[in-house]
């Protein structure tokens, strides 16, 4: 590889701005032309996209995002819309990193730069939602709505145990959403507690939380659940942080590589929020298609 682009946003301070220095320094001590190691820096999330695409349409051999999934979704999407000409290189520096734990991503520094100079090329699966992307999950429900009242100091502080803050004052709300699931093979009409949706086998970076999940068998992981009592929640904790939900008759599993999510209700009220990559997404109806061995990752050997 000769040609790298590292993203970073500025407006994350100066502990990124140091990484991304010292990346750039690593890569320049094993062998790489200073001239063509550059730090990309976008200033928002719509130019991260426009600015990997880019990337990507001038053939940049390597890119390398920093950041949490979000920011993953935004470079990763964008390289893949400019047709998936660079490789993604993965250093892991966001609260949860969801989508590098699911690659066996090594989380510490020296180690993960190693496995970009060292490692393998791996392709795997992400997916359309509506006119953006998916790389992980998508959420809508319950746990869409523990994730909203999280900022982004907390992940930073506490990582995947800034989700527990107001788990139990929302599992008490007792909330269900009437939605429609229409893929090939199935047609739900239901009320539920929560959606999820995962490519990978982590969600709020817990590992092996859906173990049939893989990262390029062209399928999502479709889980929802009907009513389950605040009591039922709490004894079912330990199963849902394993990803065994065999023991949980309310919880329903299929698998689809498209999918279409309707709002039973049109008033506003009753129309459900996605969250996509642990960020904010689009109100139903949505759309999901998944694009099989879309994009190539540096992985471990």
């Amino acid at each position: 590889m000769k040609t790298v682009h590292i993203f970073y946003n500025p407006n994350s301070g100066k502990p990124e701005n140091d990484l991304a220095e010292k990346v750039k320094h690593y890569l320049i001590q094993n062998g790489f032309s200073e001239d063509k190691v550059q730090i990309i820096t976008p200033k928002n999330a719509d130019q991260a996209f426009q600015l990997a695409k880019k990337s990507s349409q001038d053939h940049i051999d390597l890119v390398i995002p920093l950041g949490g999934d979000g920011t993953l979704n935004k470079i990763i999407g964008g390289v893949y819309e400019g047709g998936a000409h660079s490789v993604i290189g993965l250093v892991p520096s966001g609260t949860v990193n969801n989508f590098a734990k699911a690659l066996n991503i090594p989380l510490q520094l020296t180690e993960a730069l190693e496995t970009i100079l060292s490692g393998t090329i791996k392709k795997v699966d992400i997916c359309k939602v509506n006119k953006g992307y998916m790389i992980s999950s998508l959420t809508l429900g319950l746990l869409a709505d523990i994730a909203a009242n999280v900022t982004t100091e907390e992940k930073r502080k506490f990582g995947p145990l800034a989700f527990l803050k107001d788990s139990i004052k929302i599992l008490k709300r007792n909330r269900t959403y009437a939605i429609s699931l229409i893929s090939h093979h199935h047609v739900l009409h239901l009320k539920t507690k929560f959606l999820l949706i995962t490519t990978t086998n982590t969600i709020a970076g817990l590992p092996s939380f859906s173990p049939g999940a893989q990262a390029d068998d062209g399928l999502c992981q479709v889980y929802t659940m009907s009513r389950l009592s605040f009591l039922k929640c709490l004894r079912h904790i330990r199963d849902f942080r394993r990803g065994d939900f065999s023991k949980v008759k309310e919880i329903s599993h299929f698998q689809a590589d498209s999918l279409k999510l309707l709002p039973q209700y049109q008033r506003q009220s009753a129309i459900p929020r996605t969250r996509i990559d642990g960020d904010k997404a689009d109100d139903l109806p949505v759309e999901l298609k998944v694009i099989p061995k879309a994009i190539s990752i540096i992985v471990s050997q």
